[in-house]
């Protein structure tokens, strides 16, 4: 049969914030073979597992909208891969849904992310026409005006929820705008992403 494709959305919370993205794949590798899901591997010499990840996120951030990509060598029910995987995962990296793949990964243009400070924060800095920032790109650091990256963005209290460029092309790490604030204790969440059509699905 020609392999089944699979979307699972999870969280990603509390200390395994602190997992790299290397070692998120390692995890879920395991993870996959203990819940005796028959993933599809690759042929060749070295046969392994694909498994593609939906825009990493940065260690530090949290989640609750990462999305992994895989196929199964057989077809079975969603749900029931989903609590394949929940009975071998920790509460940390729960699975939400699994379902079959809507839109593709390159399609993602925007993510939605909700920075916390632990102390005041003054948000005004957002609000000025320009900002320019020493951003990491593929050529090195470059000064760059970062406004036109911030499609959105609302204050409550000591939160920011903001709307960020998350093409290839224009990619915003939510780091930037604490920087901008100069806010030192803080967490980041990452609360949803879209295509230009709407949400990724």
């Amino acid at each position: 049969m020609v392999p089944m494709p699979v979307r699972v959305k999870f969280i990603k919370i509390d200390e395994l914030q602190f997992i790299s993205h290397l070692d998120l794949g390692r995890t879920m590798k395991s993870v996959m073979i203990r819940a005796g899901i028959p993933v599809h591997y690759t042929e060749g010499f070295n046969p392994h597992p694909k498994i593609v990840f939906a825009l990493p996120l940065s260690v530090g951030a949290e989640s609750v909208c990462e999305y992994m990509d895989f196929r199964t060598d057989r077809e079975m029910d969603y749900t029931e891969i989903k609590d394949r995987l929940n009975a071998a995962l920790p509460p940390q990296l729960r699975v939400l849904e699994a379902y079959e793949p809507v839109d593709e990964v390159s399609e993602i243009c925007l993510a939605e992310y909700r920075i916390t400070s632990d102390t005041p924060a003054d948000f005004s800095p957002l609000s000025a026409s320009t900002i320019v920032v020493h951003k990491r790109t593929k050529k090195g650091y470059i000064d760059t005006d970062i406004k036109p990256m911030i499609k959105y963005y609302s204050v409550d209290g000591d939160s920011i929820t903001a709307v960020l460029s998350a093409s290839p092309a224009e990619f915003l790490n939510p780091e930037y705008i604490a920087g901008i604030l100069s806010l030192t204790n803080y967490t980041i969440l990452r609360t949803r992403v879209f295509t230009s059509r709407g949400e990724f699905r």
